[in-house]
């Protein structure tokens, strides 16, 4: 079975109070419950006497990220070369220049908040700590950045469009010959229709596309929901390039399965998705099978065909996906 290897955190902070390092604890505690191998001074010294300058010069080189708490005291320490905080920022000061994104800033502060930033990290984002109220926000923050995760989804770049120039209606009797006679006409207001003929490669690209986005969608969807309701989680397997299976889980038990592929029924390519807890490697049975149609203006959209409950009326990736978490999906994890 395929071993996840786990990332590394070292947390470094400076004393500042009993009530900061309680924070830290938690904090730490908290990363670990995320599958973080989160570590801070006070996890070794409680265990045994520990050589503290080898120790950060240990964390802060095999550790994968170094978090930094920045509050007013550290910025001093720091700027100082002051105590154990002055020492691990000369251990640091090297990573901003080579790895960078290896050190993750963070900071509590109660006034300005500029103060909190020692010299050689001004300038830099950090997430901010400072309200308990948005901690869990900003924990969210925290998570998705150390494991280079997205936390927004990002509509792929589309086709470049084609842009003609603007001809004005009223021509100056100057005007170059090259422009054609009916350019001083304006037939925008008219529905013009496009007879152009969609190719069989256009359908095939569009279809591919679609079934591509879907995936990111759908991925999308379960991301965003993992990370608002703690008894949700999902693994995802891609199959191959046309088939992509979601399993969902709710408090640990698999409540429903998601299989979406690519590839032919009934003599044409579709996108097809099946859905339930038993889902077979066979894609002789499908759920719901989506076709391409065009509209009037002659441009290809999607088509639901087994949807009989549903809104069949849906026709892009996003409007499918959110029909089928409507119809197919919400109820399981209730």
């Amino acid at each position: 079975m395929f071993q996840v290897q786990r990332k590394r955190v070292f947390i470094s902070y400076s004393w500042d109070s009993e009530a900061h390092q309680e924070w830290i604890l938690y904090l730490a505690n908290r990363l670990r419950d995320k599958g973080l191998i989160a570590e801070a001074d006070v996890f070794e010294t409680q265990q045994k006497s520990v050589h503290l300058n080898r120790m950060m010069v240990e964390k802060v080189k095999d550790s994968d990220y170094i978090i930094i708490v920045l509050t007013e005291n550290y910025a001093r320490k720091a700027d100082n070369f002051e105590g154990g905080v002055g020492f691990e920022s000369q251990l640091t000061l090297p990573l901003l220049m080579e790895n960078p994104n290896k050190l993750v800033p963070i900071m509590r502060h109660q006034g300005d908040f500029n103060k909190v930033f020692p010299f050689h990290f001004k300038g830099h984002y950090a997430v901010d700590f400072s309200k308990d109220e948005t901690f869990e926000a900003k924990f969210e923050e925290l998570i998705y950045r150390l494991y280079e995760k997205p936390r927004f989804f990002v509509q792929p770049v589309g086709e470049v469009p084609t842009l003609e120039p603007k001809i004005p209606s009223r021509l100056t009797t100057e005007q170059p010959k090259s422009i054609p006679e009916t350019a001083e006409f304006d037939f925008s207001d008219l529905d013009i229709q496009s007879h152009k003929r969609i190719t069989d490669r256009e359908i095939e690209k569009f279809m591919k596309d679609s079934f591509k986005q879907m995936v990111r969608i759908f991925k999308a969807l379960f991301t965003q929901l993992e990370s608002t309701n703690p008894n949700f989680e999902f693994d995802q397997d891609d199959v191959d390039s046309r088939k992509t299976i979601f399993n969902l889980y709710n408090d640990g038990r698999n409540a429903t399965t998601i299989k979406i592929w690519y590839g032919g029924s009934f003599g044409r390519n579709s996108i097809n998705l099946s859905y339930g807890r038993h889902i077979t490697m066979s894609d002789n049975s499908t759920n719901e099978m989506i076709y391409y149609e065009t509209d009037d203006k002659n441009q290809l959209k999607l088509k639901m065909t087994m949807n009989f409950l549903g809104n069949k009326i849906a026709s892009t990736p996003d409007e499918i996906v959110k029909e089928v978490w409507r119809s197919h999906i919400s109820h399981h994890l209730k």
